[in-house]
């Protein structure tokens, strides 16, 4: 299994990764060779159901939504008071291996390599620094996820702040799945319980290989 657990989240400079990954949804579309209601969004209950990976958020009603920048986002909410974007990127590895392990007990078995990782990755995109990191067992309705979360610095011309991540990955089935919640830390100090609960809006379908 591939160190991918960190790296798809929401960022549009993913070449490295892609010659491991399957084509996106977005490219899938662009060809058509998905069905054409794979995926349903209702812009009046903010709710997003994607057929194809099986997943479905129910977003609240005051987020401006659309499906992200990058190549593998399918969802990406934004709150404009709380200064919160919510993403939901899926990717499905380039391997005919089932994934036979949950997230977290991927994590356990490469905990140096990804802790490394995601300090890597905030220091070439965010050109920032991990603060505050934890990586933890947790759950996405229960589907074990690997929760992590750390603060690190935003500067622009005229603002400067701490800004907190949650970072919630899934293994199921071929699909990996990361949802991530981020805000000014300042912010989520406020109400921290809200923006933890934020990840239950996200709902899994069930799969009817199964049945």
């Amino acid at each position: 299994m591939l160190l991918l657990l960190i790296s798809c989240s929401e960022n549009k400079n993913q070449s490295k990764e892609d010659e491991f990954l399957k084509k996106s949804f977005k490219e899938k579309k662009n060809e058509g060779t998905v069905p054409k209601y794979s995926e349903e969004f209702d812009p009046e209950t903010k709710i997003y159901s994607n057929y194809e990976y099986l997943i479905t958020i129910d977003a609240p009603d005051n987020w401006k939504v659309d499906f992200g920048t990058s190549k593998h986002s399918i969802f990406r909410g934004n709150d404009p008071e709380l200064a919160l974007t919510f993403s939901l990127v899926v990717v499905e590895p380039n391997t005919d291996k089932p994934v036979r392990e949950d997230a977290w007990e991927f994590y356990r078995k490469n905990r140096i390599k990804l802790d490394n990782q995601v300090k890597t990755i905030v220091k070439t995109q965010m050109n920032s620094e991990i603060e505050n990191y934890n990586a933890e067992k947790s759950y996405v309705k229960n589907f074990v996820s690997l929760k992590q979360s750390y603060d690190h610095i935003v500067r622009g011309a005229d603002v400067e702040y701490l800004n907190h991540v949650i970072n919630h990955s899934v293994y199921r089935d071929e699909y990996i799945y990361t949802i991530t919640i981020q805000m000014p830390k300042i912010i989520y100090d406020e109400q921290p319980m809200y923006f933890e609960r934020l990840v239950n809006k996200v709902s899994f379908l069930p799969n009817p290989d199964d049945f």
